[in-house]
């Protein structure tokens, strides 16, 4: 068996609605290919309560630590919540992915979750 890939749980969130935007070039380029992988592979994903694969390349990622993790945190804890998981928890991504539709994406309850997302505009497209 494969080693898992390390999510934050809000990043369940935003891996749907990713179009390709984000902080440069690189970190689009790396964000698709996760997201190609994760939807090709369905791997099993362990709920990270820091950095993960996809802040790799985020130019918030200073040497593992996210600069902005107050504000991310907060939204992680609010993900976590809403979808009843905790940090560590280890599942498949297509049943992250479908928890975090039924839970909050179904519920209405994505602005909630993600007030504090400076991305929170390209959501509610």
């Amino acid at each position: 068996m494969s080693e898992p890939l390390y999510l934050r749980p809000h990043h369940a969130l935003c891996i749907r609605f990713f179009v390709g935007k984000g902080y440069s070039e690189e970190f689009v380029r790396h964000m698709t290919a996760v997201v190609e992988k994760l939807q090709r592979d369905d791997p099993v994903v362990t709920l990270a309560g820091g950095c993960d694969v996809i802040c790799e390349k985020c130019p918030h990622n200073r040497g593992g630590a996210c600069d902005t993790s107050d504000k991310v945190r907060a939204i992680d804890d609010r993900a976590l919540s809403a979808m009843e998981l905790h940090v560590g928890d280890t599942l498949r991504w297509h049943d992250l992915y479908r928890r975090a539709y039924d839970r909050i994406i179904g519920c209405s309850r994505l602005t909630e979750v993600c007030r504090d997302c400076q991305w929170l505009y390209l959501c509610e497209k």
